[in-house]
C-alpha cells in the first residue's frame, strides 16, 4: 500500500503535540494562577490540543475507508488485539514503576488498580478499542455520504456546542431536557472518527477551506483566552476550554487535518526525507505509549520546567522526549519478541 505522507506527517505532529501537551499541562496547574509562567504554560497547552482528535480522525480516515477491505474478523483478530497488548505491557510497567517510585514497600492494592485502569495517557486505548468494536457498523453508514454529513451534524451539536454552552451558562435544566433523548451514540469520539473518514475521502473547495483555517487559528485564540478568563474568573485553573469536545478545539483539529491534506501534501519530498518521516509515523504508535516514562524520569532527576525560564523549557523538554521516545521505540519494534509492544 502506498504511503501517504501527509498523513504520517499529521500523525508525527499529532505525537509531539501530544508530548508538548503533558510537559505544558505537568505544571499548569501547579504555577500560580494568572503568572507569566502560568500564561505561557496556558499558551502551549492551547496550541497543541488537537493531539488525540488528529489520531481519531487518521484511523477514521483508513479505518471506516469502504476501499479498504476489514471484516469483524480482522477487528477481532487484527487490530484489538495489538491494542490489547500494548495495554497490557506498558500498564504493567507504569504500574510497577510508579509503585515503586511511590510506596516504600510493593503496594499489592494500588498496583493491581493501576494495572486495570492504565497510566493517566492509556485511557486513549481503551477508547480506541471501543471504535474499533463499532467500526463493522460505522463503515456501512460511511457507504453513504448523506448519512455520513448528517451524522457529523448531530455529533458537532450535541458532542461540541450544547455541552459547552450548558457548562458555560450553567443551563442544568437544558441539560437535563436533552439527556431525556438518550443521544449516547452522537456522544465522544465518534464524531471525530467519521469526520476524518469525510474529510479525507470527500473534496473540500478551497472557499471552505479558508473558512476552516480561520476558524482554526481563532480557535487555538479562544482555548487560550477563554481558559483565561474563566480561570481567573474561577480563582483557580479552568479546563472547561481544553476538553477535546469544545468547539474551539475541534475547530483547530479539523483545520490542521485540512491543511496537512491540502497545504502541506503539495511539499515535494526527496526519498531520504520520505524515509525519514515514514520511520517516524511507524513509531508513533510507540513514542505516545513510552514517552511518559522519560517526563516522570526527567522530573525524578529534578529537571522541572519551573526551575528554568519556560518559554524555552517546556519546547526543549518536549523535544528531549520525543527524541528518547523514539529511540526506546525504534530499537524495541527492531527486537522480535518485543516489536509487537509498540
Amino acid at each position: 500500500m502506498k504511503r501517504i505522507i501527509y498523513v504520517d506527517l499529521l500523525r508525527i505532529t499529532a505525537t509531539f503535540s501530544v508530548v508538548l501537551l503533558h510537559v505544558a499541562a505537568g505544571n499548569w496547574s501547579n504555577a500560580a494562577l494568572g503568572t507569566f509562567e502560568w500564561n505561557v504554560f496556558n499558551f502551549y497547552d492551547s496550541m497543541v490540543r488537537f493531539g488525540v482528535p488528529i489520531f481519531v480522525m487518521i484511523s477514521g480516515m483508513f479505518l471506516l475507508n469502504p476501499d479498504k477491505n476489514i471484516s469483524c474478523r480482522d477487528i477481532y483478530l487484527k487490530y484489538i488485539p495489538r491494542v490489547a497488548i500494548a495495554f497490557i505491557v506498558w500498564s504493567f510497567l507504569y504500574a510497577l514503576y510508579t509503585n515503586v517510585s511511590n510506596y516504600d514497600t510493593f503496594n499489592r492494592e494500588v498496583f493491581i488498580k493501576s494495572f486495570v485502569f492504565g497510566h493517566y495517557h492509556l485511557w486513549y486505548l481503551y477508547m480506541i478499542t471501543s471504535l474499533y468494536i463499532f467500526t463493522p457498523v460505522l463503515r456501512k453508514m460511511a457507504e453513504d455520504k448523506e448519512s455520513t454529513k448528517y451524522f457529523i451534524f448531530l455529533s458537532v451539536i450535541f458532542t461540541s456546542v450544547l455541552p459547552i454552552i450548558i457548562k458555560v451558562f450553567n443551563l442544568v435544566d437544558l441539560d437535563l431536557f436533552i439527556k431525556k433523548f438518550h443521544l449516547p451514540f452522537t456522544f465522544g469520539y465518534v464524531g471525530y472518527y467519521i469526520g476524518g473518514y469525510y474529510l479525507g475521502k470527500y473534496e473540500i473547495s478551497k472557499s471552505c477551506r479558508n473558512i476552516f483555517y480561520v476558524t482554526g487559528v481563532l480557535g487555538v485564540i479562544c482555548t487560550y483566552a477563554f481558559t483565561n478568563i474563566i480561570s481567573m474568573r474561577a480563582g483557580k485553573a479552568d479546563s472547561t476550554f481544553y476538553s477535546y469536545f469544545a468547539p474551539n478545539v475541534a475547530a483547530a483539529s479539523i483545520a490542521l487535518f485540512l491543511f496537512f491534506k491540502y497545504e502541506v501534501s503539495m511539499i515535494g519530498f526527496n526519498k531520504n526525507t520520505v524515509k525519514i518521516i515514514s520511520i517516524l509515523s511507524d513509531s508513533s504508535f510507540g513514542i505516545y505509549l513510552i514517552h511518559d516514562f522519560f517526563n516522570m524520569l526527567m522530573l525524578k532527576a529534578g529537571i522541572d520546567t519551573l526551575n528554568y525560564n519556560v518559554v524555552l523549557s517546556v519546547p526543549l523538554a518536549a523535544v528531549t522526549i520525543f527524541a528518547a521516545s523514539f529511540a526506546a521505540s525504534f530499537i524495541i519494534g527492531k527486537i522480535p519478541l518485543l516489536k509487537r509492544m509498540v
